[in-house]
């Protein structure tokens, strides 16, 4: 079977909606969802001499949106810096939360358990909160985050992308884990 041609004129239609879709639900804003397929479509075009038929089309332009999705967060994340010895809210330091030596919470400030969360939410409501939790995020935070948990990369993999020290980056998802914590117990979660 010979490997068929791209035909780039047919992206739109056949690779949009999906594209789209995917997008979407890694960056959740639909304005930056489509440029970045527009983006994936430009760098397709323009990479069409390379493309050697090894993967599907299909593949093919999700490799490349993927790609593009890491870079936004990688422009995301560069354009707020974290310092080491800042303070968080309420004047505590990191230490106040986490043990230094293992990065694990400490006594008073570890999470409840969360056992009632299903019974007190329908799944689709606490992904809603979720998100919204995970977009009130400083930038940098936001990328890291989701780099981490929702693209799935290795911190090492994270580090190399965005340019950042082992340290900072463990700082940066400290960080984020302590303010989707205090969104999400805003909003009734972890709370008894």
């Amino acid at each position: 079977m010979t490997p068929s041609i791209p035909i780039p004129a047919q992206w739109p239609a056949r690779y949009a909606d999906e594209l789209y879709r995917f997008a979407l639900s890694r960056v959740s804003d639909a304005n930056v969802a489509e440029e970045l397929v527009q983006e994936t479509f430009l760098s397709a075009l323009d990479g069409l001499a390379t493309f050697r038929a090894e993967a599907s089309e299909r593949t093919w332009l999700f490799v490349i949106l993927r790609r593009k999705i890491i870079d936004h967060y990688r422009r995301q994340a560069r354009a707020t810096q974290v310092s080491l010895d800042e303070l968080s809210e309420g004047g505590a330091t990191e230490a106040d939360f986490f043990n230094p030596e293992n990065g694990h919470w400490t006594g008073p400030q570890a999470p409840a358990s969360w056992l009632n969360a299903d019974a007190a939410l329908e799944q689709q409501e606490l992904h809603d909160i979720l998100l919204r939790c995970q977009q009130r995020l400083p930038a940098q935070q936001g990328a890291v985050f989701a780099l981490r948990f929702v693209e799935e990369l290795s911190a090492e993999e994270i580090c190399q992308e965005l340019g950042l020290s082992p340290a900072n980056y463990w700082v940066i998802v400290h960080r984020a884990k302590l303010q989707l914590r205090r969104c999400l117990e805003k909003h009734g979660l972890g709370k008894n």
